[in-house]
């Protein structure tokens, strides 16, 4: 490409008749290089000839024409290797964001432009920078905008002879609503308790999360999963994952929570238990109790809890799932209280049966 001297004036002192000179205004006189010869870069210098000018339509080649002098005698210009490269677009905020919302990241489409023209300027360009100014800002920013080439050391480069597409690029800029949630748990009454006899302490609190003013409206609270009382001896510490719907973001960056459940105000009792009975026995094998008595631990009120006795409790092994080999197995039960409401059996239990085929 000719990136320098590519568009010059030339003075021509020329002789001819005088009724040449009045067509020669009939329309233009042109200095033509040819540069099909030039196979390297760098500064040309081409002297003119007669042969390189061209005159108007209306000259004959029977119109005598004498070419005096040209000034200058010679065209210099700079001829550049053409050159393209691939470039990435980066954001650049100037502005200010609303109270109480957050901005993202930059997303461009596309996330790259091609830049062309001489070889030493192309090879300059790092990258192009888009910049947003917008101030107050409680809405995500979306709009087709100009960018500028910025070269290696972060200075902005102005070359016409670069040429670049596309020319704008579709920049988005996210801005979301922030908000302070609380964090709960679901307690599933179990063992003789309710969400009213327990203490529940969750470190943290509350997490700062983010996204759409429609989004965030009505979440007041971000439930952890549940913990059953059933479960809970006395006080239960566990880690539970913090985990949100995708359209909103843990700002907070914390990812679970602990979560202390303690059951407070009611009294706990263990009776030994021998009442144990099978069902969904497996056709052609023969069940029997290994284990004649478990130790069951009820839980209440005092007044309720004394009221309990063995005898209400009752063990019952579902074999339905039970392997189909014979020997001894150990197998979950599920222990059941009759008698009393105010009551309920604290934890799991198994039993060891021994499989025979009959």
């Amino acid at each position: 490409m000719i990136s320098e001297g590519a568009d010059q004036t030339v003075a021509l002192r020329i002789r001819a008749r005088s009724d040449v000179w009045a067509r020669l205004n009939q329309g233009e006189t042109t200095v033509t290089i040819d540069v099909s010869g030039i196979t390297e870069p760098g500064e040309q210098n081409v002297t003119i000839t007669s042969r390189n000018i061209s005159y108007p339509r209306s000259i004959t080649a029977t119109d005598s024409i004498e070419l005096q002098y040209t000034s200058p005698g010679a065209v210099t210009f700079t001829v550049s290797k053409w050159a393209s490269k691939d470039v990435d677009v980066r954001g650049v905020f100037e502005g200010s964001i609303a109270d109480g919302y957050q901005r993202g990241e930059f997303s461009m489409a596309p996330e790259k432009v091609t830049v062309s023209g001489p070889q030493e300027l192309v090879e300059q360009v790092d990258y192009a920078r888009v910049t947003v100014t917008q101030t107050d800002m409680n809405a995500t920013y979306s709009q087709d905008t100009g960018y500028t080439l910025i070269d290696y050391d972060g200075n902005p480069i102005f070359a016409d002879e670069l040429e670049t597409e596309p020319e704008t690029v579709l920049v988005t800029l996210p801005v979301e609503k922030l908000k302070e949630v609380e964090l709960t748990v679901d307690i599933i009454p179990g063992g003789g308790a309710t969400a009213d006899d327990v203490e529940i302490d969750i470190e943290p609190k509350t997490i700062m999360v983010s996204g759409s003013d429609e989004d965030l409206e009505n979440l007041d609270s971000i439930s952890l999963g549940e913990i059953d009382l059933a479960d809970v001896f006395g006080s239960l510490t566990q880690s539970m994952p913090i985990q949100l719907d995708s359209v909103l973001t843990n700002v907070s960056g914390i990812t679970e929570a602990k979560v202390t459940v303690t059951v407070k105000g009611l009294t706990t009792k263990v009776l030994q238990v021998s009442n144990i009975s099978f069902i969904n026995k497996p056709a052609g094998y023969q069940a029997d109790v290994v284990t004649q008595s478990c130790s069951v631990q009820i839980r209440g009120t005092e007044e309720a809890v004394a009221a309990v006795t063995a005898s209400q409790l009752r063990i019952v092994a579902d074999l339905s799932a039970v392997e189909l080999s014979t020997g001894n197995q150990t197998i979950p039960v599920k222990v059941y209280l009759d008698g009393s409401s105010d009551v309920g059996v604290v934890g799991d239990y198994n039993i060891v049966v021994s499989i025979t085929r009959e």
